[in-house]
């Protein structure tokens, strides 16, 4: 079994949760449970997405909060109350259409007039709400100054991988004729739309800026190298490179097979699909030219 390292999302939660306990030791909390709890829940992959599920949980609070306070003061832990207080809450989200909030207002229903014990109501549902509350902007917190990623970075690092991928699977389809498994490739090209969506996420609490046009093309660039080497799997006759195309796929692979067997207007289709795969190889990696010269730049900034 290979053994991962942990990512930074989970790291960054055990932090939360650290600081979680921390403030409950000095009594800015009073639950730390609740508090915990929130935290977890709120830290997620990007910030724009931990804010959405912290506002949907902070509404729930709220409303779970204060239905909850309503019905303890008519009595604490009824069968009857508790199955009505939690309809009244699901009801009152739908009307003022925070459904996501929902699971969150109705445990927080449950845990004021379940756990109240002799404890005062209104002070028990304010503890309960402000607990929560703190959960949730610690978890922002967290998520937006320690360890945030660098999409940017990473889109061009994993256009590279992408592009690495795609040279090693022409070289093999020139030399061998043995169709490697492209579900790698895909695989990464996934990856890269991920990271991509990530990053539009976090665009506007973000001083990077990004062409868009261009990473968008570039998506489309490797989804159309993936799609020409799928239809190449799909040619059983043998198929022969023009001399134009050996030409340019010297320039890309190193090591390219000297003995391949050249031959003029013949395997037209199968020509077509290895240009075009070259020519979207040398355009992704002009993306990646750009973004080496903007770093070394960068860097050479710091330095002076």
């Amino acid at each position: 079994m290979k053994i991962q390292k942990p990512g930074m999302r989970n790291i960054k939660t055990g932090i939360g949760v650290m600081i979680c306990v921390l403030i409950g030791y000095i009594h800015i909390i009073d639950n730390i449970f609740f508090a915990a709890t929130a935290c977890i829940v709120c830290m997620q992959t990007t910030v724009k997405s931990s804010l959405t599920v912290g506002l949907n949980r902070l509404k729930g609070t709220l409303v779970g909060g204060l239905i909850g306070f309503l019905f303890v003061l008519i009595r604490p832990g009824s069968p009857v109350l508790a199955c009505l207080g939690v309809i009244t809450t699901i009801y009152v989200c739908n009307v003022l259409n925070i459904k996501n909030s929902i699971t969150v207002a109705s445990i927080v229903y449950c845990a004021i007039m379940l756990n109240i014990g002799t404890n005062n109501p209104l002070t028990y549902s304010l503890g309960r709400t402000w607990d929560t509350s703190m959960g949730v902007i610690i978890g922002v917190a967290v998520n937006y100054y320690i360890f945030r990623p660098n999409y940017l970075n990473s889109i061009y690092k994993e256009i590279r991988i992408i592009e690495t991928t795609s040279i090693k699977l022409l070289q093999s389809e020139i030399e061998k004729g043995i169709h490697m498994d492209r579900s790698f490739l895909k695989k990464e090209i996934s990856k890269l739309e991920g990271l991509y969506k990530n990053f539009l996420e976090e665009l506007e609490y973000s001083n990077q800026e990004l062409d868009d046009e261009e990473i968008n093309k570039t998506i489309k660039r490797c989804k159309q190298i993936y799609l020409h080497l799928q239809i190449l799997e799909q040619m059983k006759d043998k198929c022969y490179l023009n001399k134009e195309n050996y030409i340019k796929s010297k320039s890309l692979c190193e090591g390219l097979a000297k003995n391949l067997e050249i031959k003029e207007r013949t395997s037209i289709v199968y020509n077509y699909h290895i240009g075009a795969i070259i020519k979207n190889i040398n355009e992704i990696h002009e993306i990646g030219e750009h973004n080496s010269i903007n770093e070394n730049n960068e860097k050479l900034a710091i330095f002076v």
